[in-house]
């Protein structure tokens, strides 16, 4: 019951349409994790903690089979339009530049662009063409989620004080090791835009406006919608990203953000909020997470569409890479894919008159129609 009042409740707030528009916004593409399953053993025997977070065993960069069995399943339904149903890879464009971090003694990072991790990974497979290929087939439309999914200044200073743990995983190619002692939101160093003083803040921002420019650079054209990794952006960051071009924020309701002494606050946000330079702050409303420890179904999510339908507003499902990944386990990447099937034909049988649209499509709509 207090479920179905809170999907209502938050769905009440901001602009509307009488449109029946689905969105599926897909986090953490581009980014590593777990290199491998032998990576991850020796890192378990050896006692460093992988084992604390589920997605360590089963996300992974994207392999050729994940991208090949996914556009499949979206190619498999047609909404009212006839299109089939559109994937939002939000991306991370860089990943550390291991060796060479490690050649300058950890007093510098360094980054490689993701199609340089691709190729790294796979050399055997031309992974980013069929990134490109979606992308040309309107079926796999990217946005901007960071320059890396990582704590970078956090990250490397604990590398330089010689945590011996830490540098374990690096000798691996792993960098979300969950380590005792740090703050709560960088013990596996992936909340991105995070900070402790005002001198940390000059490197995010710089971080931020790279990542709009290798956006750029490897897909052929600006992002027009980021989501901060981990839902963690400060307002000070707000008015660099509206210059960049970007014109879509994503924010939770109650917008987090750190102060200069690393505690949390929060502002309240709706969807379709102005901000600064033109940019508009939206919300997503619907959760899909098949992976997930606490996953309720299909019939959740429909629920969850249906909330949002009811207050005539769009449909931006959540959901991550680590649903659909399967190099390091091929079962995962079936399961989700199965209850992504479901979860799409339920769409279709229940709406008939149902629209798919890429984020930034469907965010264009509603600015431009309320």
């Amino acid at each position: 019951m207090i479920h179905s009042f809170l999907q209502n409740l938050k769905n009440i707030p901001g602009w509307t349409t009488s449109r029946k528009i689905v969105v599926f916004e897909c986090d953490d593409w581009g980014s590593i994790n777990m290199p491998s399953n032998e990576a991850y053993m020796r890192m378990a025997s050896a006692g460093l903690n992988v084992g604390h977070r589920r997605w360590n065993r089963s996300d992974t960069l994207e392999t050729a089979e994940d991208l090949e069995q996914l556009f499949e399943v979206l190619k498999s339904v047609r909404d009212c339009q006839n299109r089939p149903a559109i994937f939002t890879p939000v991306t991370n464009v860089a990943n550390p530049d291991f060796k060479r971090i490690k050649a300058d003694g950890f007093t510098k990072y360094y980054y490689e662009k993701f199609t340089d991790t691709l190729t790294r990974y796979y050399p055997d497979n031309n992974v980013f063409k069929l990134w490109m290929e979606g992308l040309q087939s309107g079926i796999f439309m990217p946005e901007l989620h960071g320059r890396e999914h990582l704590s970078v200044q956090f990250w490397l200073q604990e590398l330089q004080r010689g945590n011996k743990d830490l540098l374990a995983a690096f000798d691996e190619g792993f960098v979300s090791l969950d380590t005792p002692g740090a703050l709560p939101l960088v013990r596996g160093f992936r909340t991105e835009f995070y900070f402790v003083s005002e001198d940390q803040k000059p490197f995010l921002i710089n971080s931020l406006r790279e990542g709009v420019s290798l956006f750029n650079e490897i897909f052929g054209y600006l992002p027009g919608v980021f989501v901060p990794a981990n839902g963690i952006f400060h307002p000070d960051f707000v008015q660099v990203l509206a210059g960049t071009g970007v014109k879509y924020l994503w924010v939770n309701h109650f917008m987090r953000y750190p102060s200069e002494e690393g505690r949390m606050k929060s502002r309240w946000m709706k969807a379709g909020q102005s901000g600064p330079l033109g940019l508009t702050y939206y919300m997503r409303n619907c959760s899909f997470e098949p992976n997930g420890e606490d996953y309720r179904g299909v019939d959740y999510t429909i629920r969850q569409i249906e909330a949002a339908f009811r207050w005539r507003k769009p449909s931006i499902i959540s959901t991550h890479r680590a649903s659909y990944a399967g190099g390091l386990d091929p079962v995962n990447r079936t399961k989700g894919l199965h209850e992504l099937r479901m979860l799409l034909d339920a769409i279709i049988k229940k709406w008939p008159d149902v629209e798919f649209m890429s984020s930034g499509d469907a965010l264009e709509y509603m600015k431009n129609s309320n």
